[in-house]
């Protein structure tokens, strides 16, 4: 590129930049007028990182940004128009006022999201590169992050997992020196973020990230090798947070030397300084560039004031990308015949309908801890990996955040992962990635985005594993909205609901429970997708309820059994699915019995049983003749010893106990 050209494409990169100065300058003043809702992080002073980031990357390839994303969403090619509109809390905002200032979304420009979590956005920006390369697509994915995410755990286990697989990821890291109020220089070891590359065998660079050319150099020649396939490469880009952290922020905390020899140091004036010098742009015409700058900024501002305000009602809408449908036929409330199914165990059930569906849709792969050769720690997909090789049966890093993680990206990357948490206990690792990234995309980004994402799980006690390893957290799932929960008694429902999750667009918690696994019954020989959120009835009765899932329904079954020959009736209710809940079959049920037993192998105090109760009493209060009652876990962790484990978990007397209570008074 002769000088002539090179002075022309910094004119253009000044007028991006320019851009991005008024729309933060005048937005800010916004905010703290009191005009928008909610905070407000500007990236004033750091103009010249996503400038001259996104003019080394095509509008094809795809972006993720962070909490203070309102420059990498201009820079890589975003209106100002729907921008200020989001911030405004506007429908016709870049995600329908949905996500704000931190939360940003534009697929038909290649911005593949902003996130309010420090750090959070890595692991979802590798898993879409994963999915690039598993389609072939030629795109790379740019990650940014500040300075403090380089402390995350999931920045070393997202750079592990792309240098591992090659993947097309190139990690932008705009160190402006504070996270927060803190110096990055006390919270942060090693000679630069730049450096901890060569841990994973990724090549890195550091730049001075207020020089836009440098930039646009740096990252174009990075961008370049990533693009060759050669894998990830992380840059880091030296630069300066002119505005507090965020609006109530007064940057009461800061040197005011420093500040002011980093204001000298200002990228919009070295970049007009460089314009000035050459001859390329007079002051009149910098000037003139600002001006138009700030009048655009300034009409979408205009208009978002004239724009009438919305009035709530889309609020409850778009949460899930495949909504529950009530009337949808449930092919499993009709009992088999002679021939027209098999007998099966509960894990080769699970195997069934994984291999139908990869067999069925080439973009399903298996991604988690030891699933390949091993088989998963319970065998469900041993012989898998022989069957469709290693890029559909992954191994991965005991990484439970990232593995998560990078499973969302995939799925908004075009592929449908099934990970495997090795066991439920340890999901409690990826809560953050599951609660606040997988469960709240669609929803937070307008619904634009879909996260086909299967999280398989063994749960439960009963082996004597101790307190780490045998834990039931299916309540603890239950208030993220977003979020389906899936608990299969049988290996029918197993094979059933499994396959409806995994054509679905939306995360799945499935729960196995580790004692079901070796549980044989009978499996359809048909297609058989079975809808969630649908309760069933699998024993009737007619003096008491039990409403029960996954272990604790084969329990309630045999207390069923044993209460009999007292002549105490049990229907019993399998829930099947937790999120979204079928309370309404069970208060149907409670109705007509006008008692109610809930059998549940968590926790007593926050339990399912006590949200289902909740629910049962709003439906059927005037025709329960008794109180609700509970058997679930006590209050403990689970004891490792036979007697102390048996002492603390749900049997089969504690609810014969329990019905007994009721019916017997």
């Amino acid at each position: 590129m002769g000088a002539e050209g090179g002075e022309k494409v910094l004119i253009r990169l000044y007028e991006r930049m320019a851009l991005i100065r008024a729309f933060e300058t005048l937005m800010e003043e916004r905010a703290r007028a009191g005009e928008l809702w909610g905070t407000f992080h500007s990236s004033v002073g750091q103009e010249a990182a996503a400038v001259g980031v996104c003019a080394a990357i095509g509008r094809e390839d795809l972006l993720v940004s962070n909490h203070r994303g309102h420059g990498h969403f201009i820079a890589k090619g975003g209106e100002v128009r729907t921008l200020a509109a989001e911030l405004y809390g506007l429908p016709d905002g870049c995600c329908g006022g949905r996500g704000g200032t931190q939360h940003l979304y534009g697929p038909e420009f290649g911005f593949a999201g902003s996130n309010g979590i420090t750090g959070g956005g890595i692991p979802i920006a590798t898993g879409l590169a994963q999915a690039q390369k598993m389609l072939g697509t030629g795109r790379i994915v740019v990650c940014m992050f500040g300075d403090g995410a380089s402390n995350q755990g999931v920045f070393h286990e997202g750079l592990n997992m792309a240098a591992i697989w090659r993947l097309p990821v190139l990690y932008v890291c705009e160190n402006n020196g504070w996270a927060m109020s803190t110096p990055t220089s006390e919270v942060t070891a090693g000679s630069s973020i730049a450096a901890r590359g060569a841990a994973y065998g990724i090549p890195y660079a550091r730049v001075d990230g207020n020089d836009v050319e440098a930039v646009l150099r740096a990252a174009s020649e990075a961008a370049a090798r990533v693009r060759s396939g050669e894998g990830p490469y992380l840059l880091e880009c030296l630069t300066w947070r002119i505005r507090g952290h965020s609006r109530s922020d007064d940057n009461f905390y800061r040197d005011k030397a420093a500040e002011k020899a980093w204001a000298d140091r200002d990228p919009l004036r070295i970049a007009a300084g460089r314009l000035v010098a050459s001859g390329a742009a007079s002051d009149s015409e910098i000037k003139a560039i600002e001006e138009r700058a700030r009048g655009e900024v300034m009409r979408a501002v205009e208009a978002c004031r004239s724009a009438r305000r919305p009035d709530g009602s889309s609020a409850a809408s778009k949460l899930y990308a495949t909504p529950i449908e009530p009337s949808e036929p449930d092919p499993s409330v009709e009992p088999l015949k002679e021939g027209e199914f098999e007998e099966k165990y509960y894990w080769e059930a699970i195997r069934e309908a994984l291999c139908e569906e990869m067999d069925r849709d080439e973009r399903v792969y298996l991604f988690g801890e030891d699933c390949a050769e091993y088989g998963g720690c319970f065998k469900v997909t041993r012989g898998m990996l022989e069957r469709y090789g290693k890029s559909r049966v992954i191994n991965t890093p005991i990484s439970e955040a990232s593995i998560v993680g990078l499973a969302a990206g995939a799925a908004m990357g075009g592929v449908r992962p099934v990970t495997e948490i090795m066991f439920m206990d340890f999901i409690l690792l990826a809560f953050d990635q599951i609660a606040n990234h997988a469960a709240k995309f669609h929803y937070m980004y307008d619904g634009r985005v879909r996260v086909p994402l299967v999280i398989r799980t063994p749960a439960g006690g009963y082996r004597g594993y101790g307190a780490t390893h045998s834990q039931s957290l299916e309540s603890r799932l239950l208030g993220i909205p977003g979020l389906k929960v899936v608990a299969p008694s049988t290996p029918r429902d197993a094979k059933g609901l499994l396959k409806t999750a995994l054509r679905g667009g939306d995360p799945v918690i499935f729960v196995e429970h580790k004692g079901l696994y070796g549980t044989r019954g009978p499996v359809p020989k048909r297609e058989e997708t079975i809808p969630l959120g649908r309760a069933r009835v699998a024993r009737t009765g007619k003096d008491v309820t039990v409403a029960s899932y996954s272990y604790g329904y084969i329990l309630s079954l045999k207390a069923a059994e044993a209460l009999q020959p007292e002549g105490i009736s049990c229907e019993v209710v399998d829930l099947r699915s937790l999120v979204p809940m079928d309370a309404a079959t069970v208060a149907k049920s409670a109705s007509r019995t006008q008692k109610l037993v809930i059998v549940e192998e968590g926790h007593l105090t926050g339990g399912i049983g006590a949200e289902l109760a909740a629910r049962v009493q709003e439906m059927a209060f005037g025709y329960l003749d008794a109180p609700i009652r509970r058997v679930a876990a006590a209050d403990f962790p689970i004891p490792a010893g036979r007697e102390l484990e048996r002492a603390i978990l749900p049997s089969v007397e504690s609810i014969v106990s329990a019905v007994r209570e009721l019916t017997c008074g």
